[in-house]
């Protein structure tokens, strides 16, 4: 009989078993964010209560300007997309909501070309096509708000979209990071787990296109001061996004619950179940 790896099983069938991973992060969406099982320590829901409030992107900004983290330039912040007066923003520049995960609803404009589905926009448009794109999300998750802010550059420059560096911190330290590259062919996502030292895990999750290993990056020493340092601040399991940039490691966002669980392999789920028991949350 012949195995089908689980990536490919899972690219066939669309069905992932369970994973203990998927129920930790169920468990967490429940306890931090819709109030079940509250800390017997008042202090200590506070404290869970306003580390769970970083994964909205302007909490995380107030916090990223108080230990005084490089971020994108932000230009303007709205409550629709009318308030966003798009055309005196830069030509090249991202808009994205302040809440949704996945990069759902993310705009990125380099002049009259929206990179992401290489739609091209004339600036005369910009502001029709924004409306256009925004409106459902904004109908359908009315708090939402919307950023527009700097598109940066990644430090490698046939790099069109920045690709990300997100580390998984737990008891103060960054152990695992994952590199996303959105550069591929017709929209492909190519992804890669890496140590700390660098050297390249197998399949973690089964979505995307997993990436042949790359060479450490340059400015790597740089995200993991960074990375570390929200990490002691914060004490707890969190994933935490960063772009190198060719001005410099940028931090982008907190994520609470990563990919919900979802699509973890078994590997993928033991490796940070692992972490999590080996540094359990303080709240």
């Amino acid at each position: 009989m012949t195995l089908i790896p689980p990536r490919i099983r899972y690219r066939l069938t669309g069905v992932e078993p369970p994973t203990e991973f998927k129920r930790r992060m169920e468990d967490r969406l429940q306890r931090w964010y819709r109030g079940t099982d509250p800390h017997p320590d008042p202090a200590l829901q506070r404290r869970r209560l306003s580390v769970a409030a970083l994964a909205n992107k302007s909490a995380m900004r107030a916090y990223a300007q108080q230990m005084n983290l490089p971020l994108p330039e932000r230009y303007a912040e709205a409550n629709d997309v009318d308030g966003l007066d798009i055309p005196a923003l830069p030509q090249r520049v991202v808009i994205k909501p302040d809440n949704l995960s996945s990069n759902k609803g993310v705009l990125l404009f380099d002049g009259e070309t929206e990179v992401f589905s290489g739609d091209t926009v004339p600036l005369s448009e910009r502001g029709a096509y924004v409306k256009r794109r925004m409106d459902p999300l904004i109908s359908a998750k009315p708090a939402t708000r919307l950023i527009a802010e700097e598109f940066l550059k990644d430090i490698d420059p046939g790099k069109v979209i920045p690709r990300d560096f997100k580390t998984f911190v737990a008891g103060g330290r960054t152990h695992v990071i994952k590199v996303v590259d959105r550069n591929g062919k017709a929209g492909t996502t190519l992804e890669r787990y890496y140590r700390r030292t660098w050297k390249p895990y197998r399949d973690l999750q089964y979505s995307n296109s997993l990436a042949p290993p790359i060479p450490r990056p340059e400015r790597y020493e740089e995200l993991l001061d960074l990375s570390d340092r929200i990490a002691r601040d914060i004490q707890c399991f969190m994933r935490l996004d960063f772009y190198i940039t060719q001005r410099g490691v940028v931090f982008g966002e907190f994520t609470s619950y990563p990919n919900a669980g979802n699509k973890h392999t078994a590997r993928g789920s033991r490796v940070f179940c692992e972490l999590m028991d080996r540094y359990p949350d303080p709240f």
